[in-house]
């Protein structure tokens, strides 16, 4: 029994012997192992871009690591393009598309990563999802110098940033005809599943809506990532013809040389309250006259109430006085006076003005204001009262001396008989 026991302890010795010479030869002649551990677009892994269908040389970063226990010498890779990727290569200024993109990474130690740059087109056509690429790598293993040759199949995303109109706000609350600068505030959402970058938004205005300045319609975004929300601000007037109404402006994205519908912004023009001049008292006026009354009847023709009215004569040069007067509340339909006391200046010119009447009011709490044209007739002077009396009297006088002089000259005359 002794024999087999020593025989079996033995027998197990040698085992375990060729079992660790095994694992030892196995680890001494291990070999590089490349494979894709990521692809994305752009040159930061951690914020990643969004590729979207038109875009025009934008760049594919595919990362490969050697997962093996070997350098990998020499290595380099080969991307097989088909659609929607597109590049293209010059020669003598001649441009070609191409069907494959090679890159060398060199050698890779084991554990350690390279990252590979393709600068890509995508065919404006191409649908939203992700696309399948074969990638070709060759490298050899440092130790034997055995050559590897692989294909990898690597997805690619590409996506639209999908932008919703979420919510409008102006200020003003309220706009109403003849409103400028009125700052029109739309909230953006993302609801797609790729960033949506480089945006270049614009207010399709038409009328009664005109950009307030140059530029004013028009917003450059940047980046908005999915499921965020921004802010995008416009400026905006408001034509004084505008009819009170509900209008929608569309929001369009500038992508390239194409415009993509965003959504509408609705925009409601309140009524403001028309006022017409129903008359003018004296509507002419001479040159030097002053302390002159003007009275001007002003009708409230809307249908709501104005409340602190205040109307303001705007004169030129040759006018002057007290040029203000306050209405307080017009009721829908109302007229009411303004007086203005006026001195004309002796040099104004012989003809009619067209004078500013400026209008100030509350509406519903938003102050508002309005100017109408208030024609005035500047006559000649007329001739002096006092020059005209002293010239009467002087008529007068001259007359009666020559009927007295008549009447003596005929007393003194001899009778005949």
């Amino acid at each position: 029994m002794k024999s087999w026991v020593r025989l079996a302890v033995l027998t197990g010795l040698l085992l375990l012997i060729s079992s660790l010479c095994y694992t030892s030869s196995t680890k001494a002649i291990g070999i590089a192992n490349i494979v894709v551990t990521n692809v994305y677009w752009g040159s930061n892994p951690q914020m990643p871009e969004t590729a979207h269908p038109g875009d025009i040389n934008v760049q594919l970063s595919i990362v490969l690591q050697n997962v093996g226990d070997d350098v990998a010498r020499g290595v380099t890779a080969t991307l097989e393009l088909n659609f929607p990727l597109i590049y293209m290569y010059y020669i003598d200024d001649t441009e070609h598309p191409g069907t494959s993109i090679s890159k060398t990474a060199g050698d890779i130690q084991a554990g350690l990563t390279s990252t590979l740059s393709f600068t890509l087109s995508i065919d404006a056509e191409a649908k939203e999802g992700i696309y399948q690429y074969k990638i070709q790598v060759s490298y050899k293993s440092a130790r034997e110098l055995q050559q590897i040759n692989k294909a990898i199949t690597v997805d690619v995303p590409i996506w639209w940033g999908d932008l919703r109109v979420q919510s409008v706000t102006t200020v003003p609350t309220k706009i109403y005809p003849g409103s400028k600068q009125v700052i029109v505030s739309v909230a953006i959402a993302n609801s797609g599943r790729g960033i949506a970058s480089n945006l270049q938004l614009r207010l399709d205005l038409k009328p009664p809506f005109t950009a307030s300045s140059s530029g004013s319609d028009r917003l450059f975004l940047g980046n908005l990532p999915s499921g965020q929300v921004s802010q995008a601000q416009f400026v905006v007037d408001v034509q004084d013809d505008a009819p009170p109404a509900q209008y929608s402006v569309n929001l369009i994205e500038e992508r390239d040389t194409k415009l993509v519908p965003v959504g509408e912004v609705p925009l409601y023009v309140n009524e403001k309250i028309k006022f017409l001049i129903a008359s003018v008292t004296p509507s002419d006026v001479k040159a030097g006259e002053t302390g002159v009354v003007i009275q001007v009847a002003l009708q409230n023709a809307g249908a709501i109430e104005a409340d602190s009215v205040r109307v303001q004569l705007r004169v030129g040069n040759f006018f002057s006085g007290t040029l203000t007067d306050f209405l307080g509340t017009m009721l829908a339909g109302e007229t009411k006076t303004a007086y203005f006391t006026v001195d004309i200046d002796s040099a104004a010119q012989i003809k009619e003005y067209n004078l500013d009447l400026r209008i100030d009011w509350t509406q519903e709490q938003n102050a508002l204001d309005d100017t109408l044209i208030l024609p005035l007739n500047v006559q000649s002077p007329g001739f002096p009262v006092g020059i005209f009396a002293v010239m009467a009297i002087i008529v007068v006088a001259g007359v009666g001396y020559f009927m007295y002089r008549r009447r003596k000259m005929k007393k003194s005359q001899p009778q005949q008989k």
